[in-house]
């Protein structure tokens, strides 16, 4: 599965207000491989599921793929 520009914005959104960020910061930290903030600001747990979901497109393509995250995208696009 691969996501839309759309699908990217809404997780992106979703993410941030979660980590308490703005979306542009946390595009920048996503797009320099810098978001040591945003990872220690989360649980441990969460942390490491993040990390290894960044260093691995096919794991994060198998998170976004899930009906937890499709549920989330339906709901940020309504």
């Amino acid at each position: 599965m691969k996501i839309n520009k759309n699908q990217y914005s809404g997780l992106l959104n979703l993410a941030s207000k979660k980590l308490g960020t703005t979306p542009e910061m946390l595009q920048k930290q996503l797009e320099s491989g810098k978001f040591d903030k945003a990872l220690a600001d989360m649980n441990p747990t969460d942390s490491k599921r993040l990390k290894e979901a960044l260093s691995n497109p096919k794991v994060a393509e198998k998170i976004l793929s899930t009906p937890q995250a499709q549920e989330i995208y339906k709901k940020l696009t309504k």
